[in-house]
């Protein structure tokens, strides 16, 4: 675990001033700047948080970030991407000019050509974290302070010879500031409000500019960096590429925000697909005589209430008797626990089942979860499961329902609600299509749990001969 340690020696009268000064002609080559371009590249482990592969053999992943900023005119361009298991390319990217701040993605993964509206306070959220990355920026709200005396407080720890200022910008903000003494250069800096610290290292010159080029961030008290940083480049510019200010040609339109009331609409016998109005999150649920199956619907707490509240009050003298989940990762599992409340059993091949058991937000009721474990090519109440091996996830199920030929599949293939086909797609992807043209499956639409619930074979059949 990242922290302060302090061995203090009282500052004397004026020495804070003195020091907050001597930071201020330290950093003085910077304060100039106020457009840069800025690359770093970054091993993600809050990505990835309780969604590895394997949940035995914690992963990171690899995201490649590219900026331009303009603080004067609160202008940014962002390219962020990141590289996950089994080859898939999250390419996204956001700007904000005078009027729009918009982000899109470049593969087209979920939006497709749609955007999304991030609204002209965009960045300063993106400031707000952006300017953690490089030390002299980092710093800039301490040297900006013009009440020194009244918030600004200094300590020494003469072992490590460091010096620490604690800036209290607020009653609801303060940021402790590490520096060591010789050479000076910030080492840590924490944010007490927002539980994170920052850690400082490999300081270079290139082109007379001199900053960290190592960063570890950790949050929330994680004794495990969840980010652990390098930065490439740093360049000054003029201002932000105006190419990149706006939307590429042919994206459009906006997705706008969903309502949150779920509607239930029979798509084939006794087959009910349910989402809202934005189809952000997609399931099923299958009426067996007077018992009902749901698919994919314990992605949130919020969203399994909601689920069971629907399919109650649309079949009230119905029992909901299972809930199959297809693989354990966070955004399919979370609301298990309001299932499990209910006596609700859960369907599950055996290693996601053993994934579940060690969720930590189950930790304190697993007991109470009912399991049955599902097997590859097993058949139950009309509803097939296949298990099949994955990059995404080590163990993952889709379900087939032979009679209305609908395939009902979480992440194996993620088509954006326009029909956008991603430029690359990962191997996984054609795993899938592989299995389900090797076992013939007839398929009339496929049903994603994310994104697009009518996937047709035609679209299918393009993404297999993307990039992969």
């Amino acid at each position: 675990m990242v922290s302060f340690s302090l061995l203090a020696a009282s500052a004397w009268a004026g020495e804070t001033e003195d020091f907050v000064e001597k930071l201020k002609a330290h950093y003085q080559p910077t304060r100039s700047i106020n457009a840069f371009s800025f690359s770093y590249h970054f091993l993600n482990k809050q990505y990835r948080s309780h969604d590895y592969w394997d949940y035995q053999a914690p992963n990171r992943v690899l995201s490649v970030r590219m900026v331009e900023v303009d603080m004067a005119k609160k202008h940014f361009y962002d390219n962020d991407i990141l590289y996950s298991p089994g080859g898939q390319i999250l390419d996204r990217a956001q700007y904000q000019n005078d009027t729009e701040s918009y982000y899109y993605e470049k593969n087209g993964n979920f939006l497709g050509k749609r955007y999304l509206n991030r609204g002209m306070g965009n960045f300063d959220r993106f400031m707000s974290f952006m300017a953690m990355n490089i030390d002299f920026l980092a710093v800039r709200p301490l040297l900006d302070e013009t009440d020194i005396s009244g918030k600004v407080t200094l300590a020494h720890d003469t072992q490590s010879n460091t010096t620490t200022l604690t800036h209290k910008v607020s009653e609801e903000s303060i940021i402790d500031y590490q520096f060591s003494n010789e050479p000076l250069q910030l080492l840590k800096l924490h944010n007490k409000s927002r539980q994170a610290i920052y850690v400082y290292d490999d300081y270079q010159t290139t082109r007379g500019l001199t900053f960290a080029r190592s960063v570890n961030k950790y949050y929330n008290g994680d004794p495990v960096p969840a980010y652990i940083s390098f930065n490439d480049r740093f360049d000054i510019i003029e201002h932000v590429d105006t190419s990149k200010l706006k939307l590429p040609a042919g994206y459009g339109p906006e997705i706008k925000r969903g309502d949150g009331v779920l509607t239930a609409t029979e798509i084939a016998k006794d087959l009910f697909l349910v989402t809202d109005a934005s189809a952000w999150r997609n399931s099923l649920f299958k009426v067996n005589g007077d018992k009902i199956m749901v698919f994919g619907a314990s992605g949130s707490p919020a969203q399994a209430k909601k689920t069971t509240a629907l399919i109650r009050e649309q079949f009230p003298e119905k029992a909901i008797t299972a809930i199959h989940v297809t693989h354990p990762q966070t955004p399919d599992i979370a609301g298990l626990n309001v299932y499990a409340e209910q006596g609700i059993e859960i369907l599950a091949d055996n290693y996601t089942i053993a994934a579940i058991k060690a969720f930590p937000s189950f930790a304190e009721n697993i007991d109470s979860f009912k399991f049955r474990t599902i097997e590859h090519e097993q058949v139950i109440d009309g509803a097939s499961f296949y298990i099949l091996e994955s990059m995404h996830a080590k163990r993952q199920s889709f379900v087939y329902f032979k009679d209305s030929e609908i395939i009902f599949q979480a992440n194996f293939l993620n088509i954006a609600f326009d029909n956008t086909i991603p430029k690359v797609i990962p191997n996984y992807t054609r795993t899938f299509i592989d299995f389900v043209r090797s076992k013939q499956l007839k398929l009339k639409r496929i049903v994603g749990n994310y994104k697009n619930n009518n996937i047709s074979v035609e679209v299918m059949n393009k993404t297999y001969n993307a990039m992969m």
